[in-house]
């Protein structure tokens, strides 16, 4: 993470093992502007999160782990 300008909003993706629960995609698509990817129902789902800061970026993976979600990879990209 960017430790230089901890507020500055960002692209987020987030890479999950397997589905992501509707209920969780819901509470993110009402909170963030989200683009969500799925493959078929055994792979992995990808979450794209336009325009969030670091603690949003905190929000939705604590979201994600306290709802049984395993994240595979994280990737933050400056605009």
């Amino acid at each position: 993470m960017n430790n230089e300008n901890p507020g500055r909003a960002c692209h987020l993706e987030v890479t999950l093992f397997g589905p992501a629960a509707a209920s969780v995609l819901r509470t993110l698509d009402e909170r963030y502007r989200v683009v969500t990817r799925t493959s078929p129902p055994s792979a992995d789902t990808v979450v794209t999160i336009a325009d969030i800061d670091q603690a949003g970026e905190r929000a939705v993976l604590t979201l994600l782990w306290d709802t049984g979600h395993d994240v595979r990879s994280v990737l933050r990209r400056e605009p």
